[in-house]
């Protein structure tokens, strides 16, 4: 009976003195601290939207002690009232946090007062709030010594449970406090933004991928902290900031995003653990679908509770998955280690930021938004110490390989040359026997061409039949021909041995056959031979034998009844292809035997050549050679 007893006292002494707290005037006082406004509120939920300021007003009545209060339905209107009070004429500011929508009627509590209306709240557009105001604060003009009744409709669409978390301040500590604020806040963004301005730069400069992916993680972490601190609403969404708070859950879903892949890229986990390399893409592709979720539910339900536990539901696999790839730790290099310090440190703010929304609500973001700005610098910092030091790394192994590939380089063309000297010696060697053998074949083919050149001269000399004279002049001229291609390929006139230029052993056989076949009245011979053309010995030789019986031809059957005898030979070199065209202006080929030894061995050198040839009889006798260039 005694503890019932106690129980109930403490129960009367507690709610009294929490009612009468709530019907007390808050005492205004400039230089004193802010006054949190909860304990003086009373407070009634307006489930229909049936009251009215007016109605509220003239009825304090309605409302209920704001201690122990419990909300029916999040999503309600509610109205809370209180009296100020300030002893000298002041300026003030009511704020509060996280409320969609906020609406300020205030009344000096003298006769005939009417209330003013002043607009505020998360959600509501620029143009609907009062000047002077923001989004989260309301701006008071209080006179000194007069009671003001306040009246505030708060209704919150997020879903959450409604934190009234009002405060009372003096204006100037207030814009002071707020603008130290902002101070610490754009230093962060700006340290942020620096950052991300030589991550870009690097990664464009080197192409290192970990930059990239480290550039997506704090460009989303930056937009994120923009915009639960209002700076990203209030710059680009004024007339509809809905919308901007909606992007807020898929700034973050963008920094997972490049954390995992810089987790993935830069821990080379594909070599290190292929399945565990999957699971982390399935991850990835577990942050697209809850985008894409988050999106739907915005759009659709406007739940941003129902959003935010799901998400925060999904940070028990972010965390099962970081701390499975966490136990690569003694695989990793002390770069690789840096980003694990930073997914490290990211885990435990997340985890302590998810604990206190499941704990406290909405409130939580609050703590975040303090965290988010130091976070995103330190784990910004440790990521790229670590992707700066394995670059580093990087370019030193590179330098020591390279090095080492230089020495190793060194040593096998050392090697090379060793074995090209001895290969060359042996060559020089072998080509100095090879030059001997054929001096040796050369002078022994001069000798033996000059022996039958020689024997032939003999008999010709002692021989008194014409028909056998012509023909030893004939094999003499030829023997010659082939003595003066021979010639012309000798190792001491040609030292490459392999082609020669018809030009000077043409004139030798011209020469020649001048002596040979000597008439009363000499044969002028003309040549015109193309210097670029070049032959090989065996194009050389039959050449040479198709020239010599075209002049043999000539002087033993053109030209005995010609006065001034004149043979021309023309040589034209193209591309593809080499003309030759021999023209004597003696009595054509009417006289000459038809099917003579001499025209059949043209015939078979111009086949050999792979040329051919036709004949003219107009004016003496022509013949036109075509032959194709050696490939």
């Amino acid at each position: 009976m005694l503890k019932q007893f106690a129980s109930l006292s403490l129960y009367l002494f507690l709610f009294c003195g929490k009612l009468s707290a709530a019907t007390d005037s808050i005492i205004f006082n400039p230089a004193a601290s802010p006054v949190a406004m909860r304990p003086y509120f009373g407070i009634a939920e307006d489930g229909g939207a049936v009251y009215t300021p007016d109605t509220l007003f003239a009825n304090p009545g309605l409302f209920t002690s704001i201690a122990g209060f419990k909300t029916e339905k999040p999503g309600s209107i509610f109205w809370l009232f209180t009296r100020i009070k300030s002893p000298d004429a002041a300026d003030a500011v009511i704020s509060f946090k996280h409320l969609s929508y906020a609406d300020l009627y205030i009344m000096p509590d003298t006769p005939g007062a009417t209330a003013t209306h002043q607009r505020a709240g998360a959600f509501r557009p620029a143009e609907q709030i009062s000047p002077g105001d923001s989004r989260f604060h309301f701006q008071l003009r209080l006179t000194g010594g007069i009671t003001y009744r306040v009246l505030i409709r708060s209704l919150h669409t997020k879903q959450y449970r409604p934190v009234f978390n009002f405060e009372l301040n003096d204006l100037h500590r207030f814009t002071k406090a707020r603008q130290q604020r902002e101070l610490v806040d754009f230093w962060f963004q700006g340290a942020a933004m620096l950052l991300l301005l030589y991550v870009l730069i690097t990664w464009i400069i080197n192409r290192y991928r970990s930059y990239l992916w480290l550039a997506v993680f704090i460009t989303g972490l930056m937009l994120y902290n923009l915009a639960l601190s209002r700076y990203l609403i209030d710059w680009f969404f004024p007339s509809d900031p809905y919308a901007g708070w909606r992007l807020t859950i898929h700034f973050l879903h963008l920094a997972m995003t490049g954390l995992y892949l810089l987790v993935l890229d830069f821990w080379k986990v594909k070599e290190k653990n292929l399945w565990l390399y999957r699971l982390g893409k399935v991850v990835l592709y577990a942050i697209v679908v809850l985008s894409v979720l988050s999106f739907f539910i915005h759009y659709y339900t406007g739940n941003f509770r129902i959003m935010s536990l799901i998400n925060g539901s999904f940070l028990v696999v972010q965390l099962a998955y970081l701390l499975r790839v966490l136990l690569l730790w003694k695989h990793l290099d002390r770069q690789e280690r840096f980003l694990g310090y930073g997914v490290i440190i990211y885990l435990l703010i997340a985890l302590f930021v998810t604990v206190a929304l499941f704990a406290v609500g909405e409130a939580a973001f609050s703590l975040f938004i303090i965290l988010s700005g130091s976070l995103l610098v330190t784990i910004s910092l440790l990521f790229l110490t670590g992707i700066n030091g394995k670059l580093w790394q990087n370019e030193k192994d590179k330098t020591l390989y390279l090095a080492q590939l230089t020495r190793l380089q060194q040593q096998q063309n050392q090697l090379l040359e060793e074995n090209v000297a001895e290969r060359t010696q042996e060559l020089n060697r072998r080509n100095k026997h090879i030059e001997l053998l054929m001096n040796e074949l050369n002078h022994r083919v001069k000798n033996n061409m000059q022996l039958l050149y020689s024997l032939n001269s003999l008999q010709l000399s002692g021989n008194k039949d014409e028909y056998a004279g012509n023909i030893l002049k004939d094999n003499i001229a030829r023997i010659k021909a082939m003595m003066l291609v021979n010639d012309s390929l000798n190792p001491g006139n040609n030292p490459d041995n392999k082609t020669i230029s018809p030009v000077i052993f043409i004139a030798n056989i011209v020469e020649h056959s001048k002596k040979m076949f000597a008439q009363s009245e000499p044969v002028d011979i003309r040549l015109s031979i193309d210097n670029t053309l070049i032959l090989d010995a065996t194009a050389g030789v039959c050449l040479g034998l198709i020239i010599t019986e075209l002049i043999t031809n000539s002087y033993k059957h053109a030209f005995s009844e010609q006065p001034l005898p004149q043979i021309r030979i023309e040589i034209q070199n193209a591309s593809d292809h080499w003309k030759m065209h021999y023209h004597d202006n003696g009595r054509g080929l009417s006289i000459q035997p038809p099917n003579s030894f001499g025209l059949t061995l043209i015939a078979d050198l111009t086949r050999q050549m792979k040329g051919h040839y036709t004949i003219s009889r107009h004016n003496g006798a022509g013949y036109f050679f075509t032959f194709p260039n050696a490939a």
